[in-house]
């Protein structure tokens, strides 16, 4: 009998079957700039940790890495892992992958890899993600109702910008990796307040100051009231005169002629109350957004030259799109090309998913994990599926209940509501003649 330890959970296997699960990918550049990342024009050693999750020790297992991305050259695709014990892990530092990323890949590219495994009577395949320069954006989302700050990363990843959501703030020096940073502080009573003297502060205004702007901050009380009561003023920074508390008496709010929210209208449906007014107040800013119906600024952008940023004082993420240029997904794609980000290569004008997307995490799950999906919005018959190792189906959902969200929380359980035994398990996402799968491990 086998036990496994991954994410603080066990799971016991019966008999000697091999499995094998990805754990990560790590890059050594050490012949290039050796900051740990794969940046246009490096070469550099990729390598994977691969755990041994099965009843049987590997004795000579040999991988070979696939990409299909067209920036990068793998110059050695052979990786010998040798013996993989019973519950270990390990990693091919004896005989890495070598990659190359062309000087012309776009800083942000998400890189598909694939690595086949290969011994005596075993073989798997392995997908992963590694992404070349710096990501996209940080979207920082510490509001306590995080409603907003999740809906924008949805959406920056649709329309093909990578980027990594986050609840707390990385360290200060950390912050160099993101192009830009949406930070979502909420509305009161459920807003974050980001002290005056916090580390969260420094890092933010550290950011700013050295990186040209690119931050969008968005809150209800973060411009007029916090700063009141020991909070940070950030007003100075993007260019933001906070006029006053405000009351619940958010939008609809209207872009402004002449700037990028020119011909937007949203309605508003997130929280509402204590919504700051606020209004251009410095060098280079301008109004983007004003509520109609109350005649008050609650959008400002600023761009001095090479320095740029957006602040708002309603959630972005719970604006209701109305069709045309008044989508959430043409604003925030607006922002981040005032920020001088564009993703080469994605159709700006249609971002329609071509073909079935498919991920979860976490995996391996314990209690729950979700299992996100994008499908083309033609598509009418769609299904996701659950099959365990013998090929058996266990759990099943339509597209009636699909249709609600883009994505499905799975506890572990059959259509019956019976829990299932820790083991692998194959999501399918049927797309009427195309399909995506993905293998879960169940940890008990």
């Amino acid at each position: 009998m086998a036990k496994v330890f991954a994410d603080d959970a066990a799971l016991n296997y019966t008999g000697t079957q091999r499995y094998l699960t990805f754990i990560k990918s790590k890059v050594y550049d050490a012949g290039g700039n050796n900051n740990g990342r794969l940046d246009p024009g490096e070469t550099a050693n990729l390598t994977a940790f691969l755990r041994n999750i099965g009843g049987s020790a590997f004795n000579n297992l040999s991988t070979t890495l696939q990409t299909s991305s067209p920036y990068i050259t793998i110059n050695d695709n052979s990786g010998n892992f040798g013996h993989i014990g019973i519950d270990t892990t390990k990693e091919n530092t004896s005989d890495p992958y070598i990659v190359k990323a062309s000087v012309s890949t776009p800083q942000g590219h998400i890189a598909q890899f694939r690595i086949i495994a290969n011994e005596t009577g075993f073989a798997d395949t392995f997908d992963f993600t590694l992404v070349v320069g710096t990501y996209h954006y940080l979207v920082w989302d510490p509001d306590k109702t995080p409603t907003s700050g999740k809906k924008i990363d949805s959406l920056l990843k649709v329309l093909g910008y990578s980027g990594v959501y986050s609840t707390t703030l990385p360290t200060r020096g950390n912050l160099d990796i993101y192009r830009a940073i949406f930070v979502c502080v909420g509305i009161f009573a459920n807003n974050y307040v980001i002290g005056a003297s916090s580390a969260e502060a420094t890092s933010l205004v550290d950011y700013l100051n050295n990186s040209g702007g690119r931050m969008y901050l968005e809150g209800g009380d973060v411009w007029y009231y916090d700063p009141l009561i020991g909070g940070y003023n950030f007003c100075p920074l993007f260019g933001i005169n906070a006029t006053a508390d405000g009351t619940i008496d958010m939008g609809p709010v209207a872009g402004q002629t002449g700037t990028f929210t020119n011909g937007m209208n949203f309605n508003y449906s997130g929280e509402n109350s204590y919504m700051d007014h606020i209004s251009p107040g410095g060098t280079g800013a301008f109004l983007i957004f004003y509520d109609t119906d109350n005649n008050y600024d609650c959008g400002v952008a600023r761009d001095v030259g090479t320095y740029k940023t957006v602040g708002t004082s309603f959630e972005l993420g719970c604006l209701v799109d109305a069709g045309g240029v008044s989508t959430r997904k043409a604003l925030v794609d607006s922002i981040m090309h005032f920020f001088g980000i564009t993703v080469i290569g994605v159709e700006e004008t249609s971002n329609e998913v071509k073909t079935p997307i498919l991920s979860v995490f976490p995996n391996p799950f314990r209690q729950t994990t979700n299992i996100k999906f994008q499908i083309p919005s033609t598509k009418s018959q769609v299904s996701i599926e659950i099959y365990d190792a013998l090929g058996r189906l266990v759990r099943q959902w339509d597209y009636q209940t699909m249709r609600l969200s883009d994505q499905i929380l799975w506890d572990g359980a059959n259509d019956r509501g019976i829990h299932l035994p820790a083991g692998i398990y194959f999501v399918r996402l049927e797309v009427e003649e195309d399909d995506a799968i993905q293998k879960i491990i169940l940890l008990k």
